[in-house]
């Protein structure tokens, strides 16, 4: 009877792969599944360890996956497609990566960099606290979603040289109040990075105000220059 059920559900709600989107049926895995491994960045020093990139105000994080191949078309599927199903999936994974990132004891809570009302109407949906639920969940952290705010839309990250991304920011972030995140360590998440620089300056807000430190993880980066892949037989985070 469960195997009549399953089969049922498989015709009408065919099983895909989280990061391809090819349909999968009952195969165990997704033949991207090689490629996806080739993304997967080593350690949590991977993306924000401050030897490729300086930050002001960031004490570091990391991120699970490069952002290319079947990861890319994953993250595509889940901004621009509306897979929101998918945050659950990344997050867990994110959840593990940031395990292993806690200084002196479990993050306090977790915030999602913010984007305007806009922004969020635009999409129908907010991926960055889509994935910070998930890790809520999965850390058994607080989520603090209405603390930092973004208050006006700024120019696209990705549009821009390196050289512009910080002053494009500028301003760009708010607090609504500073008693919560006094003294906490707070773990920021975001979908893709790039330079970083918008981590950064969301750090900078929230050390303002008082943050004990700030740490980020994403689901996917633009490495930094000579950033390790994970190797055969190496610990590859999110798989454990």
């Amino acid at each position: 009877m469960e195997k009549a059920s399953a089969a049922l559900k498989n015709l009408f709600f065919p099983r895909r792969c989280p990061y391809c989107g090819q349909v999968m049926g009952f195969a165990p895995g997704c033949e991207c599944a090689p490629r996806v491994e080739e993304c997967r960045l080593f350690g949590p020093s991977a993306l924000l360890d401050g030897e490729g990139r300086r930050f002001a105000f960031l004490d570091g994080g990391a991120a699970c996956y490069a952002y290319a191949g079947p990861i890319r078309q994953g993250v595509r599927r889940l901004k621009f497609e509306g897979a929101c199903g998918l945050a659950a999936v990344y997050g867990r994974e994110m959840a593990a990566l940031a395990a292993q990132l806690e200084p002196g004891g479990p993050f306090d809570g977790v915030m999602p960099v913010p984007s305007t009302k806009k922004e969020r109407r635009r999409r129908g949906y907010d991926v960055p606290l889509l994935l910070a639920r998930a890790l809520s969940g999965a850390l058994a952290i607080p989520l603090w979603d209405d603390i930092l705010i973004k208050e006006f839309e700024t120019r696209r990250q990705h549009e821009l040289p390196l050289a512009e991304r910080k002053a494009n920011l500028l301003g760009a972030f708010g607090l609504r109040g500073t008693a919560a995140v006094q003294g906490r360590r707070v773990l920021l998440c975001d979908d893709v990075a790039t330079s970083g620089a918008t981590l950064d300056e969301c750090a900078k807000m929230l050390r303002a105000g008082g943050a004990a430190s700030v740490w980020a993880v994403v689901f996917a980066a633009t490495p930094r220059p000579g950033a390790r892949k994970a190797g055969k037989g190496e610990r590859r985070h999110g798989t454990e």
